[in-house]
């Protein structure tokens, strides 16, 4: 009896080890191997100034688009593999990538293409034109137009505008006059999470038809302020700024002392050029030789060295000339010259009458107010600048600087005479020659910008011809009637600036100053 015990005793204890053996197999020198630890996610945590709902770069993380853009303008395959177009220029046959979801799960098709068009047809300048979009299969769809559009292509490629939208991001859902109110898209991350002015966290969306992402994580805190997110840098609490932004977020004299300090600084240009809008229905900037004046008083070549190291070029022209259909031809420049600036102020009719150094014109003196809205990282020493500049002409030039809304409807209404911005860039049509852009009488928000019958027959015969040598050369005549008109000046590239940490790699800029080229990075 004692020895069948024992016998019993040692079959269990054989039993117990080899079930030990089975769950946690064996290790290299016969002991028990320790589960190995999770993988760290590659998080990446980036500053914004801009909410993320309201930030077009927040939209193009999260949307695809049927096409895309190249750098200069070209138009490239997105959710639409392959395109015609036909009846002189009016008719479009899209072919559909198969196989795309949504993050939802819903399958991306005609149908939730035709959905997506008819909603942003609502808004887009080409929507009044569309005579009808139909779905002859599963993946394909067509859009036809009672006139030509040339922007129409160039448009879908804004993702943030003209998403291909989940039946459920709308609401009422699957209305195409519904809000967009749920980020849902079939683009390289999901949104996971989001606090309203605070922060946003984004997922890797590993369905994503594209290049996969390394990232695992996005997280995008709102800073509005360029300094903190300098210090948020510095102390840790991001990886990276400058990337969420198509402002010129980083001051450049900032950059030295970052370099120095060990970080690493990205620079690109993508044409967009800092300018000072003119009121060219306010005297005296309804004076073309007033204009002109202020274009020469300014040395910019003096400028980019001494406030910007440099670091970017001054800018002759009102957006940049590689462009598809920018000013090229244009070859005169605004160069530096006060004593030409001055005698056309005098043909102006404005002369220092009492030796007090400032022009005066009817008893009145020369002074007038710069709109800076807040935000713009190198606005406010370049104000100063200008200031300084004008004053040499006898020009008394006054600084206001007032938040980004703020200033937005004071200039909608007409109430400035300079205002700080910026010349238009891809996606939109460069420097804002497109129809319902800024130099088309029509445009809702820019009604104080430089207009003239003349200019909207351009506009109209560039944009409404299907042919593309004509559309480009009745686009050089644009360019060179508002380079003599002087709308407003142009001072320097607005060199796109991304500071990121050290451990921190495979960064590399997007295509357009809106793309944010995630799908390489790492952080350590």
């Amino acid at each position: 009896m004692k020895i069948k015990i024992i016998k019993k005793t040692v079959l269990m204890v054989l039993v117990s080890f080899l079930v030990m053996i089975l769950l946690t197999g064996c290790g290299g020198g016969g002991g028990p191997q320790e589960k190995a630890p999770a993988a760290a996610e590659n998080v990446l945590k980036l500053a914004a100034a801009f909410d993320f709902k309201s930030a077009m770069e927040g939209k193009m993380l999260i949307f695809d688009s049927l096409v895309k853009l190249d750098h200069t303008g070209n138009i490239q395959p997105s959710l639409a593999e392959s395109w015609e177009v036909s009846g002189a220029g009016k008719d479009y046959t899209f072919h559909l990538r198969k196989g795309v979801t949504f993050h939802d799960g819903t399958p991306f098709n005609a149908e939730t293409a035709k959905l997506s068009l008819e909603w942003m047809s609502q808004s887009e300048v080409w929507g009044k034109s569309i005579q009808d979009i139909n779905t002859p299969d599963e993946y394909t769809v067509t859009v036809s137009f009672n006139k030509f559009c040339a922007n129409f292509l160039q448009d879908l490629a804004d993702s943030s505008s003209c998403a291909m939208l989940c039946p459920g991001a709308l609401e009422p859902a699957g209305s195409s006059e519904g809000k967009l109110t749920n980020f849902i898209g079939t683009g390289p991350y999901k949104l996971d999470s989001y606090e309203k002015d605070k922060q946003a966290v984004l997922i890797r969306n590993d369905s994503y038809w594209g290049d996969k992402q390394k990232l695992d994580k996005v997280i995008w805190y709102r800073i509005p302020d360029p300094q903190a997110q300098i210090v948020a840098l510095k102390a840790g609490e991001v990886d990276i700024i400058g990337i969420a932004e198509h402002h010129s977020s980083v001051p450049y004299v900032e950059v030295p002392g970052l370099k120095q300090a060990g970080y690493q600084v990205s620079t690109q240009s993508y044409g967009r050029y800092q300018v000072l809008e003119f009121n060219c229905r306010r005297e005296p900037f309804n004076d073309r030789n007033v204009r002109l004046a202020f274009n020469y008083a300014v040395d910019k070549e003096k400028m980019v060295q001494e406030l910007f190291g440099g670091l970017t070029e001054p800018a002759d022209t009102i957006t940049a000339p590689w462009f598809k259909y920018g000013p090229s031809e244009v070859k005169e420049k605004f160069t530096y010259d006060q004593e030409k600036a001055k005698q056309l102020l005098a043909e102006a009719g404005w002369r220092d009458t009492n030796g007090d150094g400032l022009l005066d014109k009817d008893g009145k003196p020369f002074s007038c107010e710069l709109l800076i809205p807040a935000g713009e990282a190198n606005a406010d020493a370049v104000a100063v600048y200008v200031q300084s500049e004008l004053k040499k002409i006898g020009v008394d030039l006054q600084l206001l600087t007032l938040e980004s809304s703020s200033a937005g409807q004071k200039k909608n209404e007409g109430q400035y005479d300079l205002f700080v911005h910026h010349s238009f860039c891809l996606p939109t049509t460069p420097g804002g020659i497109a129809p319902g852009d800024k130099y088309d009488s029509g445009a809702a928000s820019w009604k104080y910008a430089y207009h003239s019958p003349e200019l909207d027959q351009l506009i109209a015969k560039a944009f409404g011809d299907p042919d593309e040598t004509g559309r480009k050369e009745f686009c050089n005549q644009i360019w060179d009637l508002l380079h003599h008109q002087a709308p407003c000046i142009p001072l320097y590239d607005i060199v796109k600036l991304v500071v990121y940490r050290d451990g921190v790699t495979g960064f590399q800029p997007g295509a357009t100053m809106f793309d944010m080229d995630l799908k390489n990075i790492e952080v350590k």
